[in-house]
């Protein structure tokens, strides 16, 4: 988890301040159980997205030099690059998400989109072992603990499935 910043802070804050309040009135009514139960649920809700709102603004990495190379004796993908932390506070972890697609290639390729497994299909036959899923997600942890202007490199090794004609990928990172 990463360090707890003043805007973490002034959050727990509000919310205690808000909880008391929410206790003495619930005090006060006949129905004591379900207004506490309310308040405590609603404050609950609104901590949890406030929370996750503060360390999307607050905790900022950027991905760039992306480079790739295939590995043909291994079937393997290796992407390489740089992770940079764009934020003014440390960052503990972070996490790279990596979408690969097979992604048609040439005019000898006669598919369209209509011919390609829809998303439905990759829910309901991806139990399928003959399934051959067009769409493969993967996340990796590829840097801990960046200072604020630091950057690092990373590698990502991602088995390369046979089916693909030929792959693009795009990575994401989020802080954790």
């Amino acid at each position: 988890m990463s360090p707890l910043t003043l805007w973490h802070y002034l959050l727990l804050t509000v919310l205690v301040l808000l909880f008391v309040i929410g206790i003495l009135v619930s005090m006060r009514t006949n129905s004591k159980f379900s207004v506490f139960t309310t308040i405590s649920l609603v404050l609950l809700l609104i901590g949890l997205f406030s929370w996750k709102s503060i360390n999307e603004r607050v905790y900022l990495v950027e991905v760039s030099q992306l480079e790739q190379e295939r590995y043909y004796q291994s079937e393997q993908l290796l992407i390489k690059g740089l992770v940079r932390n764009v934020g003014e506070f440390p960052v503990a972890n972070v996490v790279a998400v990596v979408k690969l697609s097979n992604s048609s290639g040439g005019s000898s390729n006669r598919q369209t989109l209509f011919t390609q497994p829809t998303v439905f299909a990759e829910i309901y036959e991806g139990d399928n072992p003959n399934f051959k899923r067009q769409n493969i997600v993967e996340e990796h942890v590829i840097a801990e603990y960046l200072n604020p202007g630091k950057s690092k490199t990373f590698r990502i090794m991602m088995d390369y499935p046979p089916h693909f004609k030929k792959a693009s990928f795009d990575v994401t990172a989020t802080a954790n």
